[in-house]
């Protein structure tokens, strides 16, 4: 199933004119907690799946979507840009304000989102040559990734965790948006409000400035105006968190 999958995300990428070479590996790893993730092993471009996703019934579709990273690297586009996305985060940290590792995981996880949304760019273009792809599946797929309620309680770590919700369910909506994926029946944008009225009015403002970054990232910008709108970015999810701190 597994070299199948491979055979036919890699034509599908070649035939939307993103080739990634043929010799990019596809490994299962039973363990793995979430659906997939794309590196580098043993000299080789290296998409790892859990096994789940064999039996999701969206296999070449993660496929397609790891692939768009490895194609964004290779092509060397600012949001898959190593050595600047170091910089961003040296520069984060020696400001001395991500002191515990749910704070970072947060940042890393909001840069994954600006990663996710332009291989997406890329994965869509992918999948409108192939319709099978564009139906309910996908749209229940993204309602799936919402989630409705805030951790309890009230303390510095909690208030992360949620920043990090908030988030994740942005993303999600943007993600819809850029790519002009119909939200039946409201029901995405019923769950991710759901959740914001569990909040305050200061995270509600800052979901909608956020969903306005993601959904206008442009395709194809300098490094030095990503280096900056990712920067910009990154200090607004920690100073809600830090105003929100303040509100406990």
């Amino acid at each position: 199933m597994v070299e199948k999958a491979r055979t036919a995300a890699l034509k599908m990428m070649k035939d939307a004119g993103f080739e990634v070479s043929d010799t990019l590996q596809v490994l299962v790893d039973p363990k793995l907690s979430f659906m997939g993730y794309s590196t580098r092993r043993d000299g080789k471009d290296t998409v790892v799946v859990a096994s789940r996703a064999l039996k999701s019934g969206m296999i070449e579709g993660l496929l397609v979507h790891e692939m768009s990273h490895v194609y964004r690297t290779h092509m060397h586009h600012p949001s898959h840009d190593h050595e600047l996305l170091g910089r961003v985060e040296r520069y984060l940290l020696s400001r001395d304000e991500l002191k515990s590792d749910y704070q970072v995981a947060v940042i890393q996880e909001a840069v994954n989102h600006v990663q996710d949304l332009y291989a997406d760019d890329l994965a869509f273009r992918v999948f409108s040559r192939n319709e099978a792809f564009l139906n309910g599946q996908v749209f229940d797929f993204f309602l799936s990734w919402i989630n409705e309620k805030p951790f309890d309680g009230k303390t510095p770590k909690t208030v992360w965790l949620n920043v990090g919700i908030m988030l994740n369910n942005c993303f999600v909506l943007s993600n819809m948006v850029r790519h002009g994926l119909p939200d039946v029946d409201d029901r995405a944008t019923n769950k991710v409000q759901k959740f914001l009225s569990q909040t305050n009015d200061r995270m509600n403002r800052d979901f909608l400035r956020f969903k306005d970054y993601m959904v206008g990232l442009k395709d194809d910008p300098s490094e030095e105006e990503f280096e900056k709108s990712l920067t910009d970015y990154l200090e607004g999810v920690m100073r809600l968190a830090k105003d929100l701190i303040r509100l406990l």
